[in-house]
């Protein structure tokens, strides 16, 4: 009975900061509310056992938080200036970029993971699996995942640049 009024409450405090991070309408009360949601979700994982995987919850997803707030700020025009015209070709080219990108990445993680299995021994979610699955298996997507990260940043930085 416990346990089941813990799991709930948890899921309401995910269930309403996530609508709040949705609907609010200054950045930053929608990274608080985010920030609320990833905090409740890593609650649900220590009610359910994986400590491990609640604290790489916060760690990493808080820490993802600081980054977007910092983009967001990097990439909002000050309220005095006029939004620029929307050139409709760039935004063309954009999204047929996009979409030809996530073709080919879903082609190749369709095509190299489909019948994959990501069970080592017994053990479960422990710390020893996860640090033989990134040493190991996962080296090459680990480190793929780091080069786009910081891409990404680069990106934000040169589009948060001003134009004198």
């Amino acid at each position: 009975m416990f346990s089941d009024i813990v799991f709930i409450i948890f899921w309401l405090i995910i269930a309403l900061s996530a609508v709040l991070a949705v609907f609010l309408q200054k950045p930053i009360y929608n990274a608080l509310a985010m920030a609320c949601s990833i905090f409740s979700v890593a609650g649900m994982y220590i009610f359910l056992g994986y400590e491990f995987i609640a604290a790489l919850q916060v760690l990493v997803y808080v820490g993802a938080i600081s980054v977007a707030i910092i983009f967001v700020i990097m990439l909002s025009p000050p309220v005095t200036v006029q939004p620029k015209k929307i050139n409709i070709y760039k935004v063309l080219v954009g999204v047929a970029t996009s979409f030809a990108f996530f073709i080919v990445f879903f082609a190749l993680l369709y095509a190299k993971y489909f019948d994959a299995k990501f069970t080592i021994g017994e053990a479960k979610g422990t710390i020893m699996q996860v640090g033989y699955m990134l040493a190991t298996k996962m080296a090459v997507p680990f480190e793929i995942i780091s080069f786009i990260l910081l891409v990404a940043i680069m990106g934000a930085i040169v589009l948060a640049k001003r134009e004198d």
